[in-house]
Order: structure tokens, then C-alpha cells, then sequence
């Protein structure tokens, strides 16, 4: 998590706040795939100019992506796409986290974060307003999920936008299939409900030849970010916690973590084989005792750890009173920095990014879209080794709303998600644990208050 206390020299903060832009211009080639958004926007002015000029764009992220990664899906599609501009990422490691670079002056050109990044650049100075970039460039932001535009607008300031959504991704469950082989259980569904679940994981809740099997859990820290009723952990009006205040948390907590851990064997492992934590990655992909999980779309991971195990995956299950709702999107937003110097080259990546062009292409591989369009979806993975897996779970189930969040949320997180685990074991009731989590939270919040 980003911390939030930094004291920034003045001459750092003079870097920070300048926004100059490039003086040479050449009209930019038009991009074939955003034709059909394009020409609902005959009225507006020709493709800006763009240097074609040597132009070095700095990219930066906290989520410490691979430079493998970088190269592949971002940095050789942009060289492609424009030979005069260099990316030079910057791999978040020890000595070049965010805040170390900022404080050492290093400017940044393009920042991209899940849904954190409002925090992240606002916090650091970073966020710039790219609203009349996205008109001068010709962006057309309805052709996005509206869910994700409708969040970053709320979570930038004044009204403005300060990043678009590259790519995203949702929480869906995955199975191991040769579990429910074994013992003659039906494997999941796309449309089931959390009832449905509880029922086929009471089922796959066995010890056999001295192995416990364990039915389903989830990633704490995913599920209750991204959760269906888009609670938030604090009142954005306030910065105070909402596990008292908001009512659907105790279904969450139960439906989630307490209900699918009642059987005693699934309780025993969690104390002497996970130290009192819940079931997570190594039960599924190393130890494969667990049936169940419900983790975010990324199945790059399913398949890391897989080798030799049949895996699959279905919808995530839906509350009755919320029928055909998932999670809310978990999307990688990409900005222009207040402290580039190339504002107009850097929009015009984030634009080649976005474009329909390069979202079909990723999505063939297995990246799911941040656009709306429905033909894309129907594309995802058909070019990837997923292809046979049920991939029509990923985009089953609609997005749940996007929640404004405060800028602390992020500190509040811990007391929630630690308090996942105690209420799995059953040990303290929900009451008592929800007033831990309150005094947790809000101590954590206070505690970065007074450090600013």
C-alpha cells in the first residue's frame, strides 16, 4: 500500500506541478479501429498534430509488472504503432518505489494502478486532468464499461478525469476438476447462487485416505474490495469504518468466509496446516485439496502452479437479492502525469491502448476489455491456451457499481481482511469482531492523519 506521508522538496514540488507541452507537431495517422467511434464525432476538429520527433516516455507502475510483460503487451505494440517513441519503464523494486522516485525527481510520463491509482496520484501530485486531451485526441469515453468511467470520475477532482481504463478484470470461481471427479460431484455453473455453492462445497468438505479436502474459499483481500453490494470499507464523506453502518457486510462476511469454513475438518486444517488463516493459493495450485476459489480473473495464475491438474472455471455465484450481479470491475487505469512533458505523445498512447484495434487483439489472447463492446467480449482467449476453458464466465454475470471511496481506504483494508480469518475460525461472534474492525480501521486512518 502506497504510504501516504511524504515531505517533497520544492524543487521537487516544481517538477511536479510544471505541464509543458511539445511545440513541433505532424498530423497523426488515424487509427482503423476507432473508426466506428470516430464517426460519431464528425464535428470535431482534424487528429492533433503529434512530434514525430524522438520522444522517451517514462512508464511507471506499483504493480511491479514484469518487464517481460511490459515489452510483450505494451512496450513493442507502441514502438510498432509509433517508431519515434521509446518506452522507458521503471520495474517498482527497492530503491524505485513511488515514493523515492518522486522524492529523487524522476519524472514519469505515464502512470497505470487498479483502482488505487486515484489515491496513488493524487497523493503524490501525479494526477493531471486529462479532459481536453481526450477531446483533442478524439477519445470517446461512452465507448467504455460506464461503470469504470463513472469511477474515475468520481475519484478525480473537480470533476475531471485523471486516468482510462486499459484492461481490467473481475473475481470469478475457479475449480479443480479432478476434485469433483473424484467424488461424483456435478462441477459448478455460471449461474448459481451463493446457496447453490454452499451446498456443493458441504459436499466436497471430506477427508479420504487421510487427505482433508476442502470445499471453497476466497481471496480476502479481492472479494471484499470487489464485492457485490459495493460496500466501501470507509464512509468517503467521513473516513470512518462501515462495518457497522452498512448492513450487508454481515452477509458478506457470513456468505463469504464464515458459512463455506463450518465443517470441522475445514476448521482443523485452517489451525494446524494454515497457521488460522484461510485456505488461499497453495491448497489450490500446490497442495490441491481445495475444490473452490474464488479469485480474480487472471488466468495466467490458475495455469502457473496447474501442471497436471484439470482446471476450470464458472461465474461467480450471485445473492438472490442481487440476481445476475458479480463483482465490481478491478480495472488498470492508465494517466497522463501533471509532470510529463510529452502530454500529447502519452495521450496518444493511452489512445492506441484503448483503441478497438489493440482491446480485440488482447482479448484473443486472454486480456478481458475495458471497452463495452459486446463483440470483443465474445473474442476473449480464442487465440490464448485458455480457448477450451469456460470462458464465457468471465463476462456472465454484470459488473456491480464502482463505489467513490475515500483516500484512505487503503488503510482501512487490514482491519477488514485480518478479521476474515477470525471469523472463519468462529471463535469470536460477528458483533464483537465487526466493533474490532471499526476500532481497527479507524485507528489505521487516524494514524496516517496525523503523520501528514
Amino acid at each position: 500500500m502506497v504510504k501516504k506521508s511524504l515531505l517533497v522538496s520544492a524543487a521537487v514540488m516544481v517538477a511536479l506541478t510544471s505541464a509543458c507541452s511539445n511545440g513541433s507537431k505532424q498530423e497523426a495517422k488515424s487509427d482503423p479501429g476507432t473508426a466506428p467511434q470516430q464517426s460519431q464525432q464528425t464535428q470535431q476538429p482534424a487528429q492533433p498534430a503529434v512530434s514525430k520527433d524522438p520522444v522517451e516516455l517514462v512508464l511507471y507502475s506499483t504493480a511491479a509488472t514484469s518487464e517481460e510483460e511490459v515489452k510483450q503487451k505494451y512496450s513493442d505494440p507502441i514502438q510498432k504503432q509509433f517508431p519515434n517513441i521509446k518506452i522507458k519503464y521503471i520495474k517498482k523494486a527497492a530503491g524505485t518505489n513511488i515514493d523515492e522516485l518522486v522524492a529523487a525527481g524522476q519524472q514519469i510520463d505515464i502512470y497505470y494502478e487498479s483502482v488505487n491509482f486515484f489515491n496513488t496520484v493524487t497523493t503524490y501530485q501525479l494526477g493531471y486532468d486529462m479532459t481536453d486531451l481526450i477531446k483533442k485526441h478524439n477519445i470517446d469515453v461512452g465507448a467504455f464499461e460506464p461503470t469504470m468511467i463513472d469511477y474515475a470520475k468520481a475519484m478525480s477532482k473537480n470533476g475531471g478525469i485523471y486516468g482510462l481504463p486499459v484492461f481490467t478484470q473481475n473475481v470469478i470461481l475457479f475449480y479443480n476438476k479432478d476434485i469433483f471427479d473424484k467424488f461424483g460431484v456435478p462441477y459448478p455453473k455460471n449461474d448459481m447462487t451463493w446457496d447453490d455453492l454452499q451446498e456443493l462445497a458441504k459436499k466436497l468438505n471430506r477427508n479420504d485416505g487421510g487427505k482433508q479436502y476442502l470445499g471453497f474459499a476466497s481471496s480476502p483481500s479481492h472479494t471484499l474490495r470487489a464485492n457485490q453490494y459495493s460496500l466501501t470499507f470507509l464512509d468517503p464523506k467521513t473516513d470512518k469504518a462501515t462495518i457497522n453502518t452498512a448492513e450487508k457486510w454481515k452477509q458478506i462476511y457470513q456468505t463469504y468466509y464464515v458459512t463455506p469454513s463450518a465443517d470441522p475438518g475445514f476448521k482443523k486444517t485452517m489451525v494446524e496446516a494454515l497457521k488460522n488463516k484461510l485456505p488461499y493459493k497453495d491448497p489450490f495450485l500446490k497442495d490441491r485439496n481445495l475444490a473452490m476459489i474464488a479469485y480474480l480473473s487472471e488466468l495466467d495464475w490458475a495455469a502457473s502452479g496447474s501442471e497436471g491438474m484439470n482446471w476450470d472455471i464458472a461465474a461467480l455465484p450471485t445473492f438472490k437479492d442481487l440476481p445476475g450481479v458479480g463483482s465490481s470491475a478491478y480495472p488498470f487505469y492508465w494517466g497522463v502525469t501533471a509532470q510529463s512533458k510529452h502530454k500529447d505523445e502519452a495521450m496518444e498512447v493511452i489512445k492506441f491502448l484503448t483503441d478497438k484495434d489493440y482491446q480485440t487483439k488482447q482479448a484473443r489472447a486472454g486480456t478481458m476489455t475495458s471497452l463495452k463492446d459486446d463483440a470483443i467480449k465474445k473474442q476473449l482467449g480464442l487465440d490464448s491456451k485458455y480457448k477450451d476453458k469456460n470462458l464465457s464466465a468471465i463476462f456472465y454475470n454484470k459488473y456491480a457499481p464502482m463505489p467513490v471511496k475515500s483516500n484512505y481506504e487503503g488503510d482501512a483494508q487490514k482491519a477488514f481482511e485480518d478479521a476474515t480469518h477470525e471469523a472463519a475460525l468462529g471463535n469470536t461472534d460477528l458483533n464483537t469482531l465487526f466493533r474490532k474492525i471499526e476500532e481497527g480501521a479507524n485507528k489505521a486512518v487516524d494514524a496516517v492523519k496525523t503523520k501528514k
